[in-house]
């Protein structure tokens, strides 16, 4: 069954980032299966516009940072314009991938021309609001939430443990979405000598996200510093960018190393060419980065929190500590540094696991969800 899908999505097209890379990927696998596709989504201005595929669709608004996130961008771009670019796509389906602007204008076109709605939850964005003071948005914005995903005859979720969560806020027509990794991609014999012996002589541990208050940085580097008493020439690696970048660049504390934002074959080869995979959030509803890392042959040393739940298997690909303890990390860290034998029995696992996620397994079921709603009589389709 071929269907007409639009995305409407707060996050730019072309971010480094969990969502936009799933999406991208959702994206890649139905024009495979046949299926057309168009993407509404916000527009930065900074930013060189990306290449996109012979058969997609993008149209992109301006929009105005969200104040604590910056990687999604407001844009409510309710126009005659807009609405001539929606019914002319002529979607069998509209799926929101977020629940702010971009994603109210979805539900509001969905709702005004009859489209079956879905939706997905990518982000706890709830428990965001005490890394950054405001923790009395926290209810507010699950009130919010549940009357949001109350519209869609599906809700993907990305974990177990998310959608647990969700269910007991409430949020109904619920299912599982998990998500893969490219073991080609993402493999120990990308491992590049060179490019180890540039980032110094002892033990590399390596951490690849969003440089953020969400993600527990100062648990990692507390911890590192009780490492170095150990190991005082190991390093920890960080990829990747965001609002505690340019602090820690400034001013990185002792035994970090921030390399910016890094992606695809270099990226590939920094996870194969440190030692161990660092990873103190809390607040992840999966943790794609766990899984490139595992792919890469890394042990995973964290936290057995949300979405961390679904790869780590404490004892055989990694090992986990208390969260935001510091003192369980440094010990776990040290315990997998002192041990050769054990650190590349966890290798060996991790890679295994890696290789039983396979993107095909996990976006089948999205499709199969799609065309369930789908077969409901769609009147744009009538009506244009």
């Amino acid at each position: 069954m071929s269907l007409r899908i639009a995305f409407f999505t707060d996050a730019c097209l072309y971010q480094v980032n969990g969502v936009s890379r799933t999406v991208d990927r959702l994206l890649g696998f139905l024009e495979e299966q046949g299926c057309q596709t168009a993407v509404f989504a916000p527009i930065d201005p900074t930013q060189p516009l990306p290449g996109l595929q012979p058969r997609r669709k993008a149209y992109l608004y301006h929009g105005i940072p969200l104040p604590f996130y910056a990687e999604c961008r407001l844009s409510m771009p309710l126009s005659p314009r807009f609405y001539a670019a929606f019914t002319g796509f002529k979607p069998d389906l509209v799926h929101l991938v977020t629940e702010y602007s971009m994603g109210l204008a979805g539900l509001y076109c969905a709702c005004r021309f009859g489209v079956p709605v879905v939706s997905s939850y990518h982000t706890d964005i709830s428990r965001y609001a005490a890394y950054y003071r405001l923790p009395f948005l926290s209810e507010a914005t699950w009130r919010y939430l549940v009357w949001f995903h109350r519209q869609c005859r599906l809700n993907f979720y990305p974990s177990r443990s998310t959608g647990q969560m969700l269910a007991e806020r409430g949020i109904p027509n619920l299912q599982f979405w998990g998500r893969g990794v490219d073991t080609t991609l993402f493999h120990p014999h990308k491992r590049d000598d060179l490019l180890r012996r540039r980032l110094g002589s002892g033990p590399l541990l390596l951490y690849v996200g969003r440089l953020a208050p969400e993600k527990n940085l100062d648990v990692a580097f507390a911890a590192l510093e009780q490492v170095l008493h150990t190991y005082p020439e190991a390093k920890l690696i960080l990829a990747g960018d965001g609002p505690l970048g340019p602090v820690i660049r400034r001013q990185p504390p002792a035994g970090v190393l921030p390399l910016g934002m890094l992606q695809g074959e270099e990226l590939s080869r920094l996870y194969a060419s440190c030692d161990l995979f660092v990873f103190p959030s809390t607040t992840e509803t999966y943790g794609n980065v766990v899984l490139e890392a595992m792919a890469s042959g890394l042990p995973v040393v964290a936290s057995l929190s949300g979405g961390i739940t679904e790869n780590l298997r404490p004892g055989s690909n990694g090992l986990d500590f208390p969260p935001q303890r510091s003192q369980g990390m440094a010990a776990a860290i040290c315990a997998l540094l002192d041990n050769d034998l054990l650190r590349r029995q966890m290798s060996v696992a991790a890679r295994r696991h890696a290789e039983t996620r396979s993107w095909t397994n996990a976006l089948t079921p999205v499709l199969e969800g799609y065309q369930s709603v789908a077969l409901a009589k769609n009147p744009l389709q009538q009506a244009v």
